[in-house]
């Protein structure tokens, strides 16, 4: 069948090129072995060139059924090099990725995939779930503190401070939601919120929300970031 196609097609078969164990003198002009590679330079190149650069070799080989002739073969002006470290290394954005993290390099993603990925019930306000966290949260403050008070144990308190302290992050995570627009579409319902749930914890709730959208707008900036100061070298 292949020899069929290959008839159908015009196309002959490649000669099978016989490998000596050890190498011979292939270009020598005057010899009488058919089966060595011989160089034939291209018009215009010179004859005592060394380079084979775009040259042509001229192979004749003998086949044990039949003789295919000559065997002309193009040499590429340059070949491709690649190592096996190079074939590890993986492409992402452009970036190439060899194993090792680099802090410098961008993210192999953009803002927008990750938006993308995120569900859109995710993006959905509802103010009366938001409003049933801060009840939930509320009831769990005055039920720890009441726990606290009935027992008055020194056991007791320590207990109750780990207890009560990751309440009052709850209660300022709410109010951080409320800064950033995410705990309703109203504005007046965020600042409202926000403003009792800080003030409870003790955080001057508009300076900070002020504070926190500038630290935010100027994230990782080592000058106008608020929120993050670097140490500077002649410290260490």
């Amino acid at each position: 069948m292949a020899s069929w196609v290959l008839s159908e097609c015009g196309l002959r078969p490649l000669p099978r090129i016989r490998i000596y164990p050890k190498p011979r003198n292939a270009l020598a002009s005057n010899s009488t072995n058919n089966n060595v590679f011989k160089i034939r330079t291209l018009p215009g190149s010179k004859a005592n060139s060394n380079s084979f650069g775009g040259s042509s070799f001229k192979v004749s080989t003998l086949s044990r059924d039949r003789n295919w002739g000559v065997l002309n073969v193009s040499a590429p002006l340059k070949v491709a090099i690649t190592s096996e470290d190079d074939k590890d290394k993986e492409t992402i954005n452009g970036v190439e990725d060899d194993g090792e993290f680099d802090p410098a390099a961008p993210p192999p993603f953009k803002l927008a995939d990750i938006r993308a990925a995120i569900p859109k019930h995710c993006w959905v306000k509802d103010p009366w779930r938001s409003m049933s966290y801060v009840v939930r949260d509320v009831v769990v403050v005055f039920g720890l503190a009441a726990v606290a008070a009935y027992f008055n144990n020194w056991v007791v308190w320590p207990l109750y401070w780990i207890a009560q302290g990751t309440m009052f992050w709850a209660l300022f995570v709410l109010g951080h939601d409320c800064g950033h627009g995410s705990f309703s579409s109203n504005p007046a319902l965020n600042s409202v919120v926000g403003h009792l749930l800080h003030s409870s914890i003790l955080v001057p709730y508009h300076g900070w929300r002020i504070s926190h959208r500038t630290h935010h707008q100027n994230h990782g900036h080592v000058e106008n970031d608020e929120s993050w100061h670097p140490v500077e070298s002649s410290v260490f």
